[in-house]
């Protein structure tokens, strides 16, 4: 019976379901937009056949590299911010008792399950130059110097919405941290108790490394999630000023439906699928390779 079901025929019958339905939801609505992507299009029919004119022009405009930049900053806020402190979040929730954590629980859900319109409203009463609480904050201390129009300068508007993008996830992730620390074996810790191990050393090396196929899934979740960054900027800054708070989904949309240049906007969509891909094939690769086994 094994041996049968070894086989790479079987494997094949097995997967065939999942293939097909992979195929004809995943990889046939892409072939469309990859041939439109290979004309000049208006949004309601083609205007000719320019094959791979539209990339060119794309990534030779500007904007297309400024949207770049901004995106891959958010995707660094989020791992590089977001993530430490969300594992920090998750193992502070566990060393606490049930009631608390069942507070911190409903705490850290309660800005991911807000409209992102309700939660960018809220960070832009934050970032108001003239009343703003983050400028009213710097005037009492007497550091007005330091005061910003945050989302109207080229140097603060996209850290600034990074942190709002990041304020409304951090808890989500450290309740998929949390939710995965609860699955390692009370066993682990207690060995590591009775050889005198302290709580960093317990952290360091048990909880950490034993959670690295939750911390590939948050990963991935927060880099595709960052890529995909779009409806912040559509509500805090809708872009501006000029190009400067721009992503690659939000420049595809301003590409094809306001300048009605739809060739190009699915040449930048197009573009934009094969970098998810690439990336997530990185981490597939080269993040927790190992499987573990409880």
């Amino acid at each position: 019976m094994n041996k049968y079901f070894s086989t790479k025929v079987s494997i094949f019958v097995f997967a065939f379901p999942a293939l097909l339905l992979f195929t004809l939801f995943c990889v046939y609505p892409l072939l469309p937009e990859i041939w439109m992507s290979l004309h000049k299009h208006d949004g309601f029919r083609s205007l000719g056949f320019v094959g791979l004119n539209n990339y060119k022009e794309v990534m030779a405009s500007p904007s297309f590299w400024t949207a770049h930049k901004n995106t891959y900053l958010i995707v660094a806020i989020s791992l590089l911010l977001g993530l430490p402190l969300s594992m920090m979040l998750s193992l502070f929730m566990d060393a606490q008792t049930p009631k608390f954590r069942r507070f911190f629980k409903t705490v850290a859900m309660f800005p991911a399950i807000l409209s992102v319109t309700v939660v960018a409203q809220i960070w832009l009463a934050f970032y108001e130059p003239n009343w703003g609480l983050f400028n009213e904050i710097l005037h009492s201390l007497g550091l007005s110097s330091w005061t910003h129009s945050w989302l109207t300068e080229k140097k603060t508007v996209m850290p600034s919405i990074g942190v709002t993008f990041l304020w409304q996830y951090i808890g989500l992730n450290a309740l998929l941290f949390y939710t995965g620390i609860k699955t390692i074996p009370k066993s682990y810790y207690e060995a590591a108790l009775i050889d005198g191990a302290n709580y960093i050393q317990v952290c360091l090396r048990i909880t950490i490394p034993l959670l690295q196929n939750v911390i590939k899934y948050v990963l991935i979740l927060s880099t595709l999630g960052s890529m995909a960054f779009y409806s912040h900027v559509r509500v805090m800054t809708a872009g501006g000023p000029g190009d400067l708070s721009r992503t690659v989904i939000y420049q595809m949309y301003y590409t094809a439906f306001d300048t009605s240049e739809f060739g190009k906007g699915t040449a930048i969509a197009v573009i934009f699928i094969l970098e998810c891909l690439l990336i997530s094939f990185v981490i597939q690769r080269y993040v927790a390779r190992e499987k573990l086994e409880f």
